[in-house]
């Protein structure tokens, strides 16, 4: 076994241990972890295949569980985790309870009542579909935290959370190289059902994207797509019709951070270049939609607080529109040394008839450079 302590980050009153854990080897590859250890979904096993493995961790990696990113406090887990690997399948099922983190400082503690499960069974290429990496999950979540924000259309209050959703669905991945250029294609369905607050909950979510990439210099790769997450077309009857994303690292797919995949209509195109070995480009444009102009315009990564008034996604009211607006977003890395990069990212929301209702000013703008040193 191993027994890992990292990355330990000061606080004022304290020290955050994002890591610390045991892991068992055991024969006939299972392995058991447990104690605190980061975990997403979507990306519990290796498909052996780099194109199909840089996919996953930019499209399919943290989509319903997550470690938040990017923060300084990010979010971690305290639980048992257990995987079965064998040549053409990977099987992982866990059992998690997520810590505060986020952009709480306190980020050690953990959130108390929030039990989030999971298992998901991976097929690897060729196993099922040729030259596609298949994955088929089902997760759970539960909170009964004592927090009073209720993110929803019903304008209600609420002593504390009282949600309890289970999530099933399935994913594709796949690449294959046809007439001298690099083709991929990305597939992924959830639905949920259980209970929000005093309603039934019923709701989905469906992304659909491809691309292509030339051999050629400064290898461009063109992707587009579409991502749907149903919205509540009722705020007066007994359904909630939003899907809800649970505990995820929203900002790999909202990097403007304006937005969560909740009541969501999300068309893009984006272009991907190397200029050099060590520096990569990328260029987004995203035009994006209420799915329900009844519900509320979602944003937020899932629960950061123990207590408190956030629940962890935030709504604003929608006006009766479903115009969200224009997103238009740049992003250079560029790796210095093993251990030193720099990133820089420029994004701007121009806004529709959702932000107008509600703001002044229609455009948002959002740029930063970020200097990384790594041991």
């Amino acid at each position: 076994y191993t027994l890992s302590l990292h990355d330990a980050l000061p606080i004022c009153h304290g020290v955050y241990v994002p890591a610390l854990n045991v892991r068992f080897k055991l024969p006939h590859g299972v392995t058991l972890l447990a104690g605190r250890f980061g975990y997403t979904s979507g990306a519990e096993a290796p498909s052996g295949d780099a194109r199909i493995e840089t996919i996953k961790r930019s499209r399919a990696d943290s989509r319903l569980i997550g470690d938040f990113e990017w923060s300084l406090y990010q979010r971690s887990f305290d639980g048992v985790r257990g995987d079965v690997d064998r040549r053409s399948w990977h099987l992982t099922a866990a059992y998690l309870k997520p810590t505060q983190g986020g952009f709480e400082e306190d980020a050690g503690a953990r959130l108390g009542p929030v039990d989030v499960g999971a298992v998901t069974m991976t097929w690897r290429p060729g196993a099922l579909v040729p030259k596609t990496d298949v994955a088929a999950f089902a997760y759970y979540y539960g909170d009964d935290r004592l927090v009073t924000e209720r993110p929803d259309n019903t304008g209600l209050a609420a002593a504390r959370a009282n949600v309890a959703i289970g999530t099933f669905g399935a994913s594709a991945i796949g690449s294959a190289r046809s007439r001298g250029v690099d083709l991929d294609w990305f597939g992924w369905f959830a639905g949920q059902s259980g209970s929000w607050y005093e309603q039934s909950h019923r709701a989905y979510s469906a992304a659909l994207e491809g691309g292509v990439q030339w051999p050629v210099t400064w290898r461009p790769w063109v992707r587009g797509g579409y991502l749907y997450a149903s919205g509540d077309d009722n705020p007066r009857d007994n359904r909630h019709g939003t899907f809800f994303p649970m505990v995820p690292t929203v900002r790999r797919y909202s990097f403007t951070t304006l937005y969560a995949p909740m009541n969501l209509r999300d068309a893009f195109v984006e272009v991907i270049l190397r200029p050099a070995p060590k520096l990569r480009a990328r260029a987004d444009v995203r035009r994006l939609w209420l799915a329900e102009a009844a519900d509320r315009w979602y944003s937020g990564s899932g629960a950061t607080q123990r207590t408190g008034t956030f629940f962890g996604y935030a709504g604003r009211a929608s006006g009766g529109h479903s115009d969200l607006g224009t997103v238009m977003e740049g992003a250079l890395d560029l790796t210095l040394t093993r251990h030193w990069s720099l990133n820089g990212f420029a994004g701007a929301l121009d806004g529709g008839a959702v932000v107008a209702n509600l703001f002044r000013c229609s455009w948002a703008r959002f740029v930063y450079l970020e200097n990384v040193v790594q041991f």
